[in-house]
């Protein structure tokens, strides 16, 4: 079973943001295990242009960038169109305990991961945490000694 902590964007989703007062937004490339490549996009609103121009800084060339109402809601309202094939998920999580699911669920990718392309061996206890920056997915490796940060989509495909 694979497992998004986001929750997807819909046009009324985004409408009620809006309603909400949101005009400054982020939108970046995303990528997760049930997201056909180049398709998803993660949404991210920000409470002024400034703390969303810091947000889109962050982000590599063409990873993202920062957009904001009303000259760039159309933008946003083609992807969210029915047909369009791209699908956009709100930078939220869903729900509290959204990393100790991924750890359960995700085990087996996890694993392989540890095994192939770290250098932690099988008899040290090793904790993994999962937190989120600029709105990227991060996981962070440690076993006490050795620390390793990298994005989850690495560990997770």
């Amino acid at each position: 079973m694979l497992y998004n902590p986001f929750e997807q964007v819909t046009k009324s989703s985004f409408r009620a943001l809006v309603e909400s007062g949101y005009a400054d937004f982020v939108l970046q490339r995303f990528e997760w295990p049930d997201v056909k490549e180049k398709t998803g996009f993660l949404l991210t609103p920000n409470d002024d242009k400034e703390a969303a121009d810091q947000h889109a800084h962050q982000l590599g060339a063409k990873e993202g960038r920062a957009l904001q109402l009303p000259q760039d809601t159309d933008k946003i309202e083609s992807l969210l169109e029915t047909g369009s094939g791209y699908r956009i998920f709100l930078n939220r999580i869903k729900e509290e305990n959204w990393d100790k699911r991924m750890l359960k669920l995700y085990e087996k990718n996890i694993v392989n991961y540890l095994r192939t392309k770290t250098r932690f061996q099988r008899k040290n206890p090793i904790d993994i945490l999962f937190s989120l920056e600029y709105g990227r997915v991060v996981a962070t490796i440690t076993d006490g000694q050795t620390q390793k940060k990298v994005f989850a989509i690495e560990i997770l495909r």
